[in-house]
């Protein structure tokens, strides 16, 4: 229910990823903008591309002249402290650990209820792994932070049960699951060259190295990847190398509402993770629901979380190697394995019908109670 009174509360958000492409804060927006209060998102300007000039909430983005490392997270969370000790605020939430800093100091002395959207489980991601040093302090910060928050929200049960484990807190699921659309796109039927497709970031651990060597095992198959990020240069010299380049189609950052013209061109879709760490095992990608709307099976490593999801509603086939042949054999499966493919038509929708962020969104209702 919207807010009554003509002042409207006024919630912050901070982020460091990219809002062109971050769909989910964009859901986090709209929801609570329909619910009657006011968003603000603090976040940082990205070189290149623009924002969709539709999107809800009112933004600013600092421009810092680091873009990356440890200096890089002390400026972000030192432009986003300075911002909320100036401006009103009633509650902030923060997505993830490494703008929850800011938002916690400047919530505290403020005395305003502050929450944190966990996209991953941060001293677990796969770039601290071998930063022992590192994820010490970022794991420190957790355990001094976490308890300390009104409430929490996180991708999957795998990080919820690590959270009340290691930290004794309870976060709530909220799954990155997409909006349901108006219509479903159909499983396409297969051409003279069939299209793999990914979309996402373009950083370590993906299987995005192994995934553009599977290519050179299906002759007549086509890679696009949608997405940007650490990885992409030493991706183009393993196309180059390979002599792929008519086969891998690099399509850039693009925002989220243009994906959708990318993945009816396709026929199956990647979610493959490398073990590099408790986040990737315990992961739920929003790709896995994202792609039974836009008509793709799905092709995944067999961690918990994603093996139970794919198993449960029959979206796809799961992987317990990242050998280019085992990927390669998976593809050629996926797409010219028609009694598979009647069964995946059939199954799509059911996912798309059950798990959609209308439903999901409900969790949020926790952090309203705090604005009345």
């Amino acid at each position: 229910m919207k807010q009554a009174s003509s002042i409207r509360k006024r919630l912050v958000i901070t982020v460091s990823n990219n809002l062109v492409t971050d769909n989910r804060v964009a859901k986090l927006v709209h929801y609570f903008d329909s619910e009657g209060m006011e968003v603000f998102v603090l976040g940082r300007n990205w070189p290149g591309g623009a924002l969709p000039a539709n999107r809800k909430g009112q933004l600013r983005r600092f421009k810092l002249w680091v873009n990356k490392g440890p200096l890089f997270y002390a400026l972000l969370n030192l432009r986003m402290f300075f911002w909320l000790l100036g401006h009103r605020f009633d509650l902030v939430l923060a997505v993830d650990m490494d703008t929850l800093p800011a938002a916690w100091l400047g919530a505290r002395l403020k005395r305003r209820p502050v929450f944190m959207d966990s996209h991953e489980f941060f001293s677990e991601s796969p770039e601290l792994q071998h930063r022992p040093g590192v994820k010490r302090i970022w794991r420190n910060l957790e355990k001094f932070l976490l308890p300390r928050l009104n409430g929490g929200f996180t991708v999957s049960p795998g990080i919820v049960d690590l959270y009340q484990r290691l930290f004794g807190v309870d976060f709530d699921l909220l799954r990155n699951v997409p909006r349901r659309p108006a219509d479903l796109l159909p499983l396409r039927e297969l051409g003279a060259h069939p299209v793999v497709y990914y979309q996402g970031a373009l950083n370590v651990g993906r299987g995005l190295k192994e995934a553009i060597r599977a290519m050179t095992l299906l002759p007549g198959y086509k890679l696009h990847i949608a997405g940007s990020g650490d990885e992409e240069d030493v991706l183009r010299e393993l196309v180059k190398e390979l002599k792929l380049e008519e086969h891998v189609v690099f399509l850039g950052r693009l925002p989220f509402e243009e994906l959708r013209a990318e993945a009816a061109k396709a026929h199956v879709g990647l979610c493959l993770l490398e073990s590099m760490g408790l986040n990737y095992y315990h992961s739920l990608p929003n790709r896995l629901f994202d792609y039974p709307a836009l008509g793709l099976p799905i092709i995944a490593t067999n961690f918990p979380d994603m093996g139970r999801l794919v198993q449960e509603y029959n979206t796809g086939l799961l992987l317990d190697s990242m050998e280019a042949e085992v990927i390669a054999a998976a593809i050629r499966r996926a797409c010219e394995d028609r009694v598979l493919r009647l069964q995946w038509g059939k199954a799509l929708p059911r996912i798309v019908a059950e798990l959609n962020w209308e439903k999901e969104a409900k969790v949020l209702t926790k952090l309203l109670n705090y604005s009345k």
